[in-house]
């Protein structure tokens, strides 16, 4: 499908800019922030043909060399590309491809200037290029697409085949009956705590896990009994005695890239615990979310603690928003066609599927999956490293340099995570207390901390950190 040229008329840009004309420095730089700033909050859509340089002259008020001058640092910026016959389009820089998503945690600026720095969220940046193409061939395929869609229709999508293609090569054979599409892994888990939890009923997990797995099992008035893991790992003779004692309705596991710690589940463990769960009557759920994201220098996919086609008391809960993209809202469950069945007739399950568009989106991104991927994870052990080679000079915390995922599980030595996270904030850092992350509210001594952001960014935000600390020393 061909771009639309967008024209932007000269006439509109007054009303567009507002008072671009107050501020410091040249005519030309305050019509260039003015510019920049309405690409930025969307006033000004990437891919807009901007008006040619006497035309917009004529309109401001301006000699056509100030318009010009004004383009040039634009072009420079490469905030506009010009082409010869075709004019000057809107662009994204590519500085701001990497950016975390969502922009509100950064906005580009890397905590410059005093700017605020959120690392409450663990979310990578959108692949820019990819994430565009696939945007505008799912537009095209959409009318298509709806009609497929319609009732009775009964087709298998595409995207069903491209997800249970991806389990396959991993050897999990999967067909489309062993799956069910949801808009990201937490409608999955709410799916699941509708069709087997009630009030009161039992929840296993590991302390600390993934804050939003808690959120969804509070939420269905589960009785949450958490499982301790060491700094190294899982403790699965104690795991076996917890299910033997708790006797819970669900189990939730992350073994894979454990999410907050970054965790990998040896193969030993997972021999032990393949063979322990047979003896539970418990649906064992596996986030497998941060399963891509393998950091090792040579990544090859960990093998499932439990691989038996023909279980029916294991599912495993994945989505493409920490490998491809946070924004595309494409989830799935794989399990036994039994439990297939049972979830998809809930009535809430057309509730929490995705939207044809981002199905469509999906498939299409799959098909740049593993470059993506590779990017990614040389991207993500670069600043993993970088936070951790900076953190390693601080004598009053120590960590573990996780084996992949997101972030890094920080313990603080002298000091709970509370007052800290309050002193970092007047900073304009935001972090997540450990406590946040823990069944029964324990692990105050621990932070999470994303190494999403660029370097430059990580560095402002290990900065502040220090200062907090040095201030909740010296007692202010």
């Amino acid at each position: 499908m061909d771009r639309v040229v967008r024209r932007v008329p000269a006439s509109r840009l007054p009303q567009m800019l507002g008072d671009w004309r107050a501020g410091e420095g040249s005519l030309a730089r305050r019509l260039a922030d003015a510019l920049e700033k309405a690409v930025y909050d969307g006033r000004l859509p990437l891919d807009a043909q901007l008006p040619a340089e006497r035309l917009l002259a004529d309109e401001l008020g301006l000699a056509r060399g100030t318009v010009a001058a004004s383009y040039q640092i634009l072009r420079a910026e490469r905030l506009i590309v010009t082409r010869t016959g075709s004019g000057s389009t809107v662009a994204l820089p590519p500085r701001l491809h990497d950016r975390l998503a969502p922009w509100a945690s950064d906005r580009g600026e890397a905590g410059r200037n005093g700017a605020p720095l959120d690392l409450t969220v663990a979310e990578p940046a959108a692949p820019y290029d990819e994430l565009l193409q696939a945007v505008w061939e799912a537009a095209d395929a959409l009318p298509a697409a709806l009609l497929e869609d319609a009732p009775g229709a009964g087709r298998t999508s595409a995207l069903h085949r491209a997800v249970a293609g991806l389990h396959s090569a991993q050897g999990l054979t999967t067909d489309d009956g062993h799956l069910l599409l949801t808009s990201g892994a937490d409608a999955a888990l709410s799916l699941l705590s509708a069709a087997y939890l009630r009030p009161n009923s039992r929840v296993v997990l590991d302390s600390p896990t993934y804050p939003g797995a808690l959120a969804v099992f509070r939420g269905a008035g589960a009785r949450l009994v958490s499982q301790p893991l060491a700094p190294t790992g899982w403790d699965i003779p104690a795991l076996d005695r917890t299910l033997t004692t708790a006797r819970p309705s669900l189990t939730y596991l992350v073994a894979d890239f454990h999410n907050p710690t970054g965790l990998l589940m040896g193969e030993e463990d997972r021999t032990d615990l393949t063979r322990r769960l047979r003896s539970h009557d418990t649906l064992v759920v596996f986030d497998e979310t941060m399963r891509d994201l393998d950091l090792r220098e040579d990544p090859t996919p960990p093998p499932r603690v439990v691989a038996r086609a023909g279980d029916r008391h294991v599912v495993y809960v994945g989505s493409l928003s920490k490998s491809l993209w946070p924004g595309l809202r494409v989830g799935w469950i794989r399990a036994h066609p039994d439990v297939v069945r049972r979830l998809a007739a809930l009535p809430l399950a057309a509730a929490l599927a995705p939207s044809p568009l981002d199905r469509l989106v999906a498939t299409r991104l799959l098909e740049h999956r593993q470059p993506v991927l590779d990017r990614r994870r040389a991207q993500l052990a670069r600043r993993r490293d970088h936070l951790a080679a900076r953190l390693s000079a601080l004598s009053w915390c120590r960590f573990e340099v996780p084996q992949g995922g997101l972030s890094l599980w920080l313990e603080l030595l002298d000091t709970g995570s509370r007052r800290l996270v309050d002193l970092a904030a007047t900073r304009g850092l935001a972090l997540t207390p450990g406590f946040r992350f823990s069944p029964d509210g324990a692990l105050d001594r621990y932070l999470r901390l994303p190494f999403t952001l660029p370097p430059e960014a990580i560095d402002t935000a290990v900065d502040r950190l220090a200062e907090a600390h040095a201030a909740l020393k010296d007692g202010h």
